[in-house]
């Protein structure tokens, strides 16, 4: 290999480190065994580098000029690896481009003075081994947050931080754009005045801004993720109490009808003796109706029975009517409290979007099941009035007011899990189907 060809080798094989950059926040999320990625890797990047060296040494002389369709082959073979939302795709794509971007920049200012009399805008072989390693120092400073932080951040199931991830790439697209068009293409440029001084100061702050603000957010999200998660455990307790409350009262009537049950017989005995039915009767049905127990089990799991007797008694005090069909165990193989909020949230619009329909139409059909040892289904079934509208990520846009909340964290905590969500609104029918995999 000649020179021209290593030098162009060194350079585009900063997408060695870009690529750990991009896998580090998802590689649990990749479709592929981690050795088999590995070694699927090593052959595609490797192809690359040397693709793109053969097509600079004797096609196009500057690597910008295939930087745009390079990148463009990049993510899509990311995107096609990786199992994740694509605008967290986009996100974890440019921001290794960020990161990576300023190895490049900071190496042509670093190395300026040695490279005076090259004109030829290639990098030679002392600048790609200083951009090198210089993505090696930037690996070791954002590793943690790459590996630990920004998966936590992703993976977040907050709305408000959810509808974030639309927008949030663009801030490290524009930083990568803004790079590029600042990364000097000749040195004499570096050496031009007070450019190189100004630029060892200056430039060293981007990383450093970037691996700020990476923190700042971190810790505002943790924040905000212990207070929503506070929020939640208090409404779920309040339910539980309640049901604790409910329970109680049933267990003490009961041991009160226990109490009393020999003075019954004894009664109902001397009745039956004298042959006196028709008071019988009376004392019977008088009976009947102080013993009669409005204790309503739904299923074996405390949590979510709590969840559903909470919403069912929102239900009748709304003239509504559900129909359950719960059959789970005692111990769910998922997060209870991820279950409860999923349950909770498609109780809740479907007793909005029934609330204003006629009384014999505020009919909700829920089933909820385990479908084998390593999944579980939910299906929610309700009347709706108006028109549904679907947005781009395929949840429904409802014109009623207050409808539809929640659907977002639904969606995040169903992802999470590798599972599926349908959503269907026909004939004026809304059903939701979700499937988590365990």
């Amino acid at each position: 290999m000649n020179n021209l060809a290593l030098r162009y080798s060194l350079e585009f094989a900063l997408i060695i480190p870009a690529a750990v950059f991009a896998v580090l926040p998802v590689i649990d999320d990749l479709k592929f065994d981690s050795l088999y990625a590995l070694g699927l890797s090593i052959i595609f990047l490797g192809a690359f580098i040397l693709t793109g060296s053969y097509l600079c040494v004797n096609y196009f002389p500057r690597v910008r000029t295939l930087f745009i369709p390079g990148m463009l082959i990049l993510f899509l073979v990311y995107v096609f690896c990786v199992n994740a939302a694509l605008n967290r795709k986009l996100f974890c794509f440019f921001n290794a481009v960020m990161l990576t971007g300023f190895c490049p920049m900071y190496a042509t200012i670093l190395t300026g003075p040695l490279e005076l009399g090259n004109e030829s805008g290639v990098f030679t072989i002392t600048s790609g081994l200083v951009s090198l390693g210089l993505s090696v120092i930037i690996g070791l400073m954002f590793y943690k947050t790459l590996r630990v932080k920004l998966p936590m951040l992703l993976n977040l199931n907050e709305e408000r931080i959810s509808a974030l991830w639309d927008y949030l790439f663009l801030i490290p697209l524009c930083a990568s754009l803004f790079m590029y068009w600042i990364t000097p293409n000749y040195p004499r440029v570096v050496m031009t005045e007070r450019v190189r001084p100004v630029g060892l100061a200056l430039y060293l702050l981007i990383p450093l801004m970037i691996f700020i603000l990476y923190h700042v957010s971190y810790f505002l999200t943790a924040a905000l993720t212990e207070s929503a998660k506070l929020r939640q455990e208090n409404i779920f307790l309040q339910m539980e109490s309640k049901r604790y409350k409910e329970l109680k009262d049933y267990m003490a009537k009961t041991r009160t009808l226990r109490h009393d049950f020999r003075q019954h017989l004894l009664i109902i005995s001397q009745l039956a003796d004298s042959n006196r039915l028709d008071e019988l009767r009376n004392y019977l049905a008088e009976l009947s109706g102080s013993a009669g127990l409005s204790y309503k089990g739904f299923c074996m799991n405390n949590a979510v029975d709590a969840v559903a007797s909470y919403y069912d008694s929102i239900a009748l005090s709304q003239d509504s009517k559900f129909e359950w069909k719960l059959e789970l165990p005692s111990s769910l193989p998922v997060k209870e409290s991820d279950y409860c909020v999923i349950l909770g949230n498609l109780l809740e619009n479907a007793l909005r979007a029934v609330k204003d329909l006629p009384v014999t139409e505020r009919v909700i059909k829920v089933n909820a099941s385990m479908l084998s040892e390593c999944m579980t289904g939910i299906s929610i079934e309700n009347n709706f009035a108006g028109n549904i509208i679907f947005a781009k990520n395929g949840l429904p846009v409802s014109q009623l007011e207050g409808h539809g909340i929640g659907l977002a964290s639904v969606s995040n905590i169903v992802e999470r899990y590798g599972g599926s969500m349908s959503i269907n609104a026909n004939n004026h029918i809304f059903s939701v189907g979700i499937i988590l995999y365990l």
